[in-house]
């Protein structure tokens, strides 16, 4: 702001130096030099006339002489007129540059936005305290100090432009608040500050995923999955794999990222209690379309955004298994041993709600398999297998990851389970 007022006043100075300059300045020719220069001017044209009436050109030479001895004395310059002038001038330019700078002020403060300026200074300077409210206080904050926030760390990183934390911070907020360009602009400036701060690099994958250009997608998908194959544990990555599922639609990849999480969380209540009840969120939507929550075709295509059973993983899910009050294991066989694509393995109910009470979904399966489905694996908490007296189990294989019914899926028989019956089923998958 100091800058501000430095310049405007530099510029008014200089437009009324460009005022007062030419008022004020005297004339080269001065009174004096005028009336010498008419004199000798006179005394020339006298020689002039004496030389043609000697020649015998003019004959009359007194009415000429006379007529230039009028012309001098009009032309002489009149002392007390110019004195009064002279003491005149400086009101006048002073007047002009009076004018001058009361016309800017004026100008300014109409048309200056000087309250705007003002409050935005303000918030710069309140940005320490906007900042611990919005990382400590959260759930308080209102959405006019959300506003007031992104502009004072906007300004900051104009000042701080190899700040990366900062455009990370600004970057976060934006995609909080919905704005993809801005998130983007945010996030691209950290990567390329920090392209090797797993912060920084899950942040720029969920800012393109934001976009509406597939190509940007498609390079998320690509940083997440380069990501999750060198830190699978990462709470961050599965947490933005989660985030990027969920905004496909694709629930059932989210709850399971978030399963993933919930062991690392340990001694963070708070975190784990909301992770919870996102589960219970994505879990609802799922019950809500039937058990036919749209998923993104091309998301798990390029990203594996939930964990991928192998064959070796699969055959040792039995015991590894966290029991429930009831559990079934599943023996599934098929025609060829290596099948690519998405298997998924259902329990529900035979009579009563529509929806899976339990699923598991395995990537490019190799069969024979084995898998085990129970009480802890139920999509909502209050429809588990053991709370039904007669259930259904099947699975089947699917192209991509949209789970919803198409021709070319390849299904397995249906293997009905009545209270008291083992819980050990075998299916088989042919089409």
């Amino acid at each position: 702001m100091l800058l501000f007022w430095i310049v405007s006043i530099v510029l008014v100075v200089v437009a009324a130096l460009a005022f007062v300059i030419p008022i004020s300045g005297k004339s080269k020719l001065t009174g004096a030099t005028r009336d010498q220069l008419n004199k000798d001017l006179y005394k020339s044209r006298i020689s002039e006339l004496a030389d043609d009436e000697d020649q015998g050109l003019l004959d009359k030479s007194a009415e000429f002489i006379d007529e230039m001895q009028r012309g001098l004395l009009d032309d002489v310059v009149d002392e007390k007129a110019k004195k009064v002038s002279t003491a005149d001038s400086p009101f006048i330019w002073l007047a002009g540059v009076i004018f001058l700078v009361v016309f800017s002020v004026s100008a300014y403060l109409t048309l200056g936005a000087r309250d705007k300026v003002a409050n935005w200074e303000d918030v710069y300077s309140r940005l320490p305290e906007l900042t611990n409210r919005v990382m400590n206080e959260g759930d308080k904050v209102t959405d006019q100090e959300i506003s007031d926030f992104k502009l004072a760390l906007s300004t900051k990183m104009m000042a701080e432009p190899d700040n990366e934390f900062g455009w990370l911070l600004l970057g976060r907020l934006n995609v909080a608040l919905g704005d993809s360009n801005a998130a983007f602009i945010a996030m691209d400036r950290a990567y390329k500050l920090a392209p090797m701060n797993t912060s920084i690099v899950t942040g720029y994958a969920q800012a393109l995923m934001l976009s509406d250009d597939p190509e940007q997608n498609n390079l998320a998908r690509k940083i997440l999955m380069d990501l999750k194959q060198e830190k699978p544990d990462d709470i961050e990555v599965l947490s933005t794999s989660a985030f990027m599922a969920l905004e496909n639609q694709d629930y059932l990849g989210a709850i399971e990222q978030w399963q993933r999480m919930l062991p690392l969380l340990a001694g963070q209540p708070e975190r784990i209690e909301m992770i919870q009840g996102s589960i219970e969120y994505a879990r609802k939507q799922i019950a809500a379309k039937d058990g036919s929550a749209p998923f993104a075709n091309n998301a798990a295509s390029s990203v594996d955004s939930r964990p991928v059973a192998t064959s070796t993983e699969t055959s040792a899910a039995t015991s590894d298994a966290v029991a429930g009050n009831e559990q079934v294991t599943i023996t599934i066989t098929a025609d060829q041993a290596e099948m690519k694509g998405y298997l998924y393995v259902y329990v529900k109910a035979a009579a009563g709600p529509k929806a899976p009470l339990a699923v598991k979904r395995i990537m490019d399966p190799t069969f024979p398999l084995t898998i085990s489905l129970s009480d802890s694996d139920a999509m909502m908490a209050q429809m588990k297998m053991s709370q039904f007296p007669s259930i259904k189990v099947s699975a089947k294989l699917s192209q991509d990851s949209d789970v919803t019914t198409k021709e070319d899926d390849i299904n397995s028989n249906i293997v009905t389970l009545n209270e008291g019956d083992a819980r050990a089923v075998t299916l088989n998958l042919s089409r």
